[in-house]
């Protein structure tokens, strides 16, 4: 059942991003990685990691706080607990604001969504771990989850204390 909501969850993805779905079985493929897409909270940039290469993925970070839909064009990431709010919520959102953070078309903005990714990956991105879709690369950290779009260069760190948009 949570195959078939993950498949789902990135198809409606896939939909609301004008993306098409590609093989969800795809085997991940390491490569040699360009600079850390993790930007952290302000700190130095890590060492780069080799990145997995996939099609498209589901996955929660280690702490099972973050869950993240991603695409080769896309990624949608939903959390759990967190201490910070969204901004105010805009009025042309009609259903669930701020629970999370997407990059599509080139920016960054809230989840404003009538689902939830939410207890939807069973695969975990492992702290010191990345993945990529296309120009998209997800850094899974301790201090927080960064995921940026390397051809427009903006992203987003998400944590349960703080959220940075880049």
């Amino acid at each position: 059942m949570a195959v078939i909501r993950g498949i789902l969850v990135l198809a409606l993805l896939g939909v609301l991003s004008g993306c098409s779905l590609l093989d969800a079985g795809a085997t991940p493929t390491p490569t040699t990685a360009p600079p850390s897409a993790k930007a952290g909270f302000g700190g130095p940039d890590p060492t780069p990691v080799a990145a997995a290469v996939v099609d498209e993925a589901m996955f929660r970070t280690p702490s099972e706080n973050i869950y993240c839909a991603l695409t080769e064009s896309e990624v949608r990431c939903d959390i759990v607990r967190k201490t910070w709010s969204a901004p105010v919520k805009p009025a042309d959102c009609e259903l669930d604001w701020g629970n999370g953070l997407v990059v599509t078309g080139g920016k960054v903005v809230f989840t404003c969504a009538g689902d939830t990714l939410l207890g939807s990956a069973e695969s975990t991105l492992k702290y010191g771990e990345a993945l990529r879709a296309g120009t998209v690369r997800c850094d899974s950290e301790s201090v927080g989850l960064t995921c940026k779009d390397e051809k427009t260069g903006h992203g987003f760190t998400l944590a349960s204390a703080q959220y940075e948009i880049f």
